[in-house]
């Protein structure tokens, strides 16, 4: 069973910008699930026009404990809705029911705000899930040069990346398509030894030039 302690709150100005994570949800046995506002990335993220999250007023010192699941999965695709199963499928969630975990797994995108919900994975055989490449418009890509389905591989950039000393380069072939997002990427340092997670493309947005490529990450170790 997926059972996940941490979901950061990542927002951004707009697409294209950098992710800045503004926010913490803990589950724990004994507190619950907690919010807490994350008060270096919230910083950041005011000098861009961040505010607040509705419905937790800004305040770094407070540890918010009453309804925050009750807000936060207000951003889940009701399962009454027909295409429910669809979307399900889509993000790797099959089965699951439990809206911390399913707020996870689906990352509680809207297309109203640019807030998301990124768990913290831990890797496990068979464990899988979607996520999205980053750094795509700094990244000149060909229509249809990449497909669903292609296999994709990645690389740690170490000492480049002054955002981000360990981030996880992506490639199909000897083309760098972009990188593994901001939290999502850590599943990549717990992964011990020689073994490898598998990357394969779930389904590329593209009208004239490709916009977003989701990809599903594997702990089927090769």
């Amino acid at each position: 069973m997926i059972r996940f302690r941490e979901i950061y709150l990542s927002w951004r100005k707009e697409k294209g910008n950098r992710r800045k994570i503004v926010g913490v949800i803990k589950r724990t046995s004994t507190n619950g699930i907690t919010f807490r506002y994350i008060k270096k990335g919230v910083e950041e993220a005011i000098k861009e026009g961040f505010k607040e999250y509705s419905g937790f007023p800004l305040d770094y010192d407070k540890v918010y404990s009453e309804n925050n699941l009750d807000i936060f999965s207000l951003r889940l695709v009701p399962f009454e809705r027909t295409d429910n199963k669809t979307l399900l499928e889509f993000w790797a969630a099959e089965g699951i029911t439990d809206k911390f975990d399913l707020l996870a797994l689906t990352q509680g995108l809207l297309p109203t705000d640019n807030f998301e919900f990124l768990g913290n994975f831990n890797p496990s055989r068979g464990f899988k899930f979607v996520t999205d490449i980053a750094g795509l418009s700094h990244i000149n890509l060909d229509k249809d040069e990449i497909k669903k389905g292609d296999k994709l591989y990645y690389e740690f950039e170490q000492n480049e990346n002054a955002y981000n000393e360990r981030a996880v380069k992506v490639f199909k072939g000897n083309t760098h398509i972009g990188y593994i997002k901001l939290i999502h990427d850590q599943i990549f340092l717990k992964v011990k030894g020689n073994k490898k997670l598998n990357l394969t493309v779930k389904e590329v947005d593209q009208n004239g030039r490709i916009r977003n490529i989701f990809i599903e990450v594997n702990s089927t170790y090769r």
